[in-house]
């Protein structure tokens, strides 16, 4: 009984831990998709409409 319990907490820390990290990871990508438009949208402040830099 003690085993197939001990077993069934390992199984149930380790579905948490990868929930955890999917659900991390998802931020994360979502944090560097904003930062890469706010740079983009600042960076086409900078320059005017219609000019092209070669």
């Amino acid at each position: 009984m003690n085993f197939e319990v001990g077993i069934r907490f390992i199984f149930f820390l380790l579905l948490f831990g990868v929930t955890n990290y999917l659900i991390m990871l998802r931020r994360y990508e979502n944090e560097i998709k904003k930062r890469e438009f706010l740079q983009n949208k600042k960076i086409s402040k900078l320059y005017p409409k219609d000019s092209f830099i070669f």
